[in-house]
């Protein structure tokens, strides 16, 4: 009996790495999320740290001190909304990875059903052509049969 061999594996396979770089991205994507929502917890526990900071200052009446303060709070503030833009970017690129990969996967479940289909057309035709030459070997069988009866 011959062997299965799917024609556009190559397409296949071609599908597949995508399907995997899709994934790779997609998760390079969420550290990226994960990574600025950790500096912008870092720049948040610094900013409040700073205003407790400036608030007892206030509270001990160093006057000195609190343009210091108000700048650091301005730089951390600005940096907080800055980290709160890249995140909403980023956030933007995971959901665009995800519709990538959900694309890309379609497309080779799609190449998977196409495969299976013609693998059952394969094995559906060699079972067809086993039968067929049963089917002969029991003819010819059977006229040998009725021939060396005929002769005897």
């Amino acid at each position: 009996m011959s062997r299965f061999v799917f024609k556009l594996q190559r397409v296949m396979d071609m599908r597949q790495q995508a399907v995997d770089e899709a994934q790779a991205y997609l998760e390079n994507c969420r550290k990226v999320v994960s990574e600025l929502r950790r500096l912008l917890l870092e720049q948040r526990d610094g900013y409040l740290l700073e205003r407790d900071s400036l608030n007892d200052s206030i509270r001990n009446g160093e006057h000195f001190k609190y343009p210091v303060y108000e700048q650091s709070l301005e730089k951390r503030k600005s940096r907080m909304m800055e980290l709160l833009e890249a995140i909403r970017v980023a956030e933007s690129d995971v959901d665009i990875a995800e519709q990538h990969l959900l694309t890309c996967r379609r497309n080779l479940k799609v190449m998977e059903n196409f495969r299976d289909k013609k693998s059952a057309e394969f094995i559906e035709n060699e079972e067809r052509k086993e039968r067929k030459f049963l089917d002969e070997q029991a003819t010819l069988r059977h006229q040998r049969s009725v021939f060396d009866s005929s002769r005897s």
